[in-house]
This record gives structure tokens, C-alpha cells and sequence, in this order.
């Protein structure tokens, strides 16, 4: 998409004054740069009168802007090997970020960003009290090197090292290594005999699964209904990414909060059939999904769930670039696991939830239906096939695609749910670049989000807290083939 830029008056500018200003832009991040003097913080803080650079082989500091203290680390890897890849910092407001679901910042390689109370993001994640100036300080990441400057000197800041630090690395390590004791097993798949029961269990679990109103027939309905107070974290399309999964639960404090079950975690559909184009008929990865899916459900009933995306279907329409996912994975598990197993997977697939709703947002897997329907209909939408297709099926209607939902869909779903305007609504489905994992406002629909949390190099979640919504970006890491033995730390 291309974006005309436009001077004060609303007129565009010739391309000669936008490449100008690029070049200004550019040339201002640089300059800082190189003015800036190189420190390493000690635990006596340091008051900032100029603008300093942190090489990003420094540990973990604490960078005080008025009363708050911000946390930076290096996003290490979890083994904790500093390697040309680890470039990208974490900013986080300390403790909390251990003990809850962690709420942070992504810092980038060439990113450019202000802190300050004029971001509504960093206001809500770290308090900012008025001690803190609208835009007080700039920081920017040049290959892993982080300049700050000052943009209000007479707004005390502060940089130090950190006391006795927890690093991000090491407590998802330890996370991750008591993660098999947590679920009474190890992160393998069950034994095919065990599966059986296992899948049985589950179904048990659905067929009376908390937050859910019952259909007319007294059966759990299409909508998950969370309270206001629970907080909620959201992952996109996984297709049978097992250790992105592990990625979002192991960090910081998400497993801690799940175990107190002060946390929902929610998989917004298509948990299941590869994406990567050289596994599309790799069905043990599926395998895999479903039973980390099963160990985490069994252990947390009330806190893990999981919605109905397009790919949760033994259909011959589910696939990929030709390929019959869908086929595949049924004749994959009845040579495993036999025609009971499969009719049970069916089962489950048939049991779930379509959409999840809470404080100011709602989650679905394509999109909102069309039709102006009632909140009773999606509840008995076993009834109807069309409205299921349409909510695991649908897209954003765009200039290529004449058919889809809009925003009129959007503000109807919000009403049926009896939320407000503005309330966020997040769905998958429908990756707008095989880059990015987070699309805000799409469509011009404030508060609609796209996440997706499949790919190999980036994965994003949603959390959904006391009426706000934080998108989380997270870097995906071998950590099955850690815990496994695979990778020496």
C-alpha cells in the first residue's frame, strides 16, 4: 500500500522534500549516536546530562525516567549464549514481570522509539506517573546497541545496574525445566495405547467446560463468556507449532499464573497442520500439538481453551498448497491410533467454542458473521452450518476480496456481545505478510487486530487486561529440543 505524504496544509510534497526529510530523520538518529558517549552502568546510578550508548554485551540494567524504573535485557536465547542474532532488547517494569503474565516492550534492530506519556501503550503497561514528560527520552537500537537521548533534560533519568537481577533468559529456562513436572509427564507424545483415554478424558472435561452458556439441548454453547476480572492471553493460528507454544507459556511469570489460575490462555484455532511448505504432509507434528494441547487442558481445565479455527476438520477441503491436511491427519492417526481415537479427535473438534468474549474484547478465528444475528444463535450455532463456516472461514472484505466482513459486521458482533464501540476484537486466519505476526486497526476498524502466531522467526499473542489490550511479540527458540537434551546449554 502506498501512503501519500502531505506537508501541514494537507497538500503533497514533491518526492525531493519527503526524501529530505527521510534523510534528516536518519541523519538525527545518527548524530545522537555519535555523540553519544559509551557507558556501563554500575549500581551507583548514574544521572543522565547527555546522551549515552549501552553496547548490548552489558547486563541487564535499570534505566529510573522520573519515579518508574524500567528493566532492560538483551532477549538472549535460552541456553543464555550471547550470538549474532541477539540484537533485540526487552523492557519491562521489573518484579511483576516474573510473577504475572509479563507485560513488555520490543526493541528492535533500527528501531527508533520515544518513551514517554504521549505513548498510550508504554502508559498502560508501566504507569506512568506525571513525573514522567509526555516524550522524555529516545532510544534507539543500532545492531543491538542502544542509544538513549535526553529530549527533556530538566526530567531526571537515571541508568544503573540492576540488584541481584532475574534475566528474562534464565527464568524461562527454569520454566521450561519444570514445566513436565507441572503437567506430571514429559513433553512427548502419549503412548498411542494411553492416547485413547487421554482424548476421552478431554472430552469429558468439554462437555461441561466452565465460562460456557449451554445450548437449548443443555449442551456447552459456541461462546465462552470469561469474567470481567480474568485476564486472558491470546495466541493466534499455531499450526502445530509446539515450541512457540512453549515460548509464551514459559515466559516470565505466565506459568506461575496459570498454576494460581489468575490467567486464561486461549488458542484462537488452527492449533493443528503445518504451515511451512516443506512439512505440509508432516502429520506428527499435529500429533504433538494435539497432545501438548491435551497435557495442558487436563492440567488446567479452567484456564486452557481452545476455539474452532478452519483447519480443525478432517474435511478434504483443509489443506494447504494442494495438500489434504485434513485427509492426512485422519488416515495419520487411525494407522496410529486407531478409528476410536480418530472418532473421538472428531469429537473434540465438534465440542469447541467458536468465540471467546470478556472485559471490552471478543476473539473468534476468521471473523464476525455477516447476518445480524443474536447472541442465542451463535450460542446454538450447532444448528448452523453456515454461521460455522462463516466465523472459521471468513475474512476482512478488501479491493481483491469483494466478499467478506467489514466494519458494519464488526460494530453488530460488538453489540450482540453487549460490549462497547471500541472494544478490541482479535482474530487469525488471515496473515497479512509472511513478516510481521501483529496487525492493529486493520480494515480503519479501531480496536480490530489480526495476530498470528505460526511463524518460525516471530510469533505474537494478545493479552486482554482490565479492559486493555497489549500485543506481546515474541522470538521463537528450540525449546523442546532443549528440554529433550538436544542442545547443550
Amino acid at each position: 500500500m502506498t501512503i501519500e505524504a502531505k506537508n501541514a496544509t494537507g497538500s503533497p510534497v514533491d518526492d525531493g522534500t519527503q526524501k529530505l526529510s527521510l534523510f534528516r530523520r536518519i541523519s538525527n538518529v545518527f548524530a545522537g549516536r555519535s555523540n553519544a558517549d559509551l557507558v556501563a552502568p554500575t549500581s551507583t546510578p548514574l544521572l543522565l546530562q547527555s546522551s549515552v550508548r549501552v553496547a548490548r554485551s552489558a547486563q541487564p540494567f535499570s534505566l529510573m525516567l522520573g519515579n518508574i524504573s524500567l528493566e532492560f535485557h538483551v532477549d538472549l536465547p535460552i541456553t543464555g549464549k550471547v550470538g549474532a542474532g541477539s540484537q533485540e532488547w526487552i523492557v519491562h517494569s521489573g518484579p511483576s514481570f516474573y510473577q504475572a503474565v509479563p507485560q513488555f516492550i520490543r526493541i528492535r534492530p533500527g528501531d527508533d522509539m520515544t518513551f514517554g506519556r504521549s505513548d498510550e501503550v508504554q502508559t498502560t503497561i508501566f504507569n506512568y506517573d506525571h513525573s514522567i514528560a509526555e516524550r522524555h527520552v529516545r532510544i534507539s537500537n543500532h545492531k543491538g546497541d542502544l542509544t538513549i537521548q535526553l529530549l527533556e533534560p530538566d526530567r531526571p533519568t537515571r541508568i544503573s545496574t540492576i540488584t541481584s537481577p532475574r534475566t528474562v533468559w534464565a527464568v524461562r529456562n527454569e520454566n521450561l525445566r519444570r514445566l513436565p513436572e507441572v503437567l506430571g509427564r514429559p513433553l512427548i507424545q502419549f503412548d498411542d495405547d494411553e492416547a485413547l483415554d487421554v482424548i476421552c478424558e478431554i472430552n469429558a472435561i468439554l462437555a461441561a467446560e466452565v465460562y460456557r452458556d449451554s445450548n437449548d439441548e443443555g449442551a456447552p454453547g459456541g461462546i465462552i463468556k470469561f469474567p470481567d476480572d480474568m485476564t486472558v492471553l491470546i495466541m493466534g493460528d499455531v499450526h502445530a507449532r509446539v515450541d512457540n507454544v512453549l515460548r509464551v507459556i514459559t515466559e516470565g511469570g505466565t506459568l506461575s499464573a496459570l498454576e494460581r489460575g489468575e490467567v486464561c490462555l486461549v488458542f484462537l484455532g488452527d492449533l493443528i497442520h503445518s504451515e511451512e511448505n516443506d512439512m505440509l504432509e508432516d502429520m506428527e507434528t499435529s500429533v504433538l500439538i494435539l497432545d501438548l494441547f491435551c497435557m495442558l487442558k487436563r492440567r488446567f481445565p479452567e484456564r486452557i481453551f481452545y476455539i474452532h479455527g478452519n483447519h480443525e476438520s478432517f474435511s478434504p477441503e483443509v489443506g494447504k498448497g494442494g495438500v489434504p491436511q485434513g485427509l492426512l491427519l485422519r488416515k495419520h492417526l487411525t494407522q496410529r491410533r486407531g478409528t476410536e481415537y480418530v472418532s473421538e479427535i472428531e469429537t473434540m473438534f465438534d465440542g469447541l467454542a467458536y468465540i471467546v468474549h470478556g472485559n471490552e474484547f471478543a476473539a473468534c478465528h476468521g471473523g464476525p458473521v455477516r447476518a445480524k444475528v443474536t447472541r442465542n444463535t451463535l450460542v446454538n450455532i450447532h444448528r448452523y452450518p453456515g454461521l460455522r463456516s462463516e466465523i472459521v472461514w471468513n475474512r476482512l472484505r478488501r479491493g481483491n476480496r469483494p466478499v467478506g466482513y467489514g466494519k458494519g459486521s464488526v460494530k453488530r458482533f460488538r453489540q450482540l456481545l453487549n460490549l462497547s464501540k471500541k472494544a478490541t476484537l482479535v482474530v487469525g486466519h488471515s496473515p497479512m505478510s509472511t513478516v510481521d505476526t501483529i496487525w492493529r486497526d486493520i480494515g480503519g476498524i479501531e480496536g480490530h487486530h489480526i495476530i498470528y502466531s505460526a511463524h518460525t522467526h516471530r510469533l505474537a499473542a494478545m493479552l486482554m487486561h482490565d479492559g486493555h489490550a497489549t500485543a506481546l511479540e515474541f522470538i521463537p527458540e528450540p525449546a523442546l529440543a532443549l528440554l529433550n537434551g538436544e542442545i547443550e546449554t
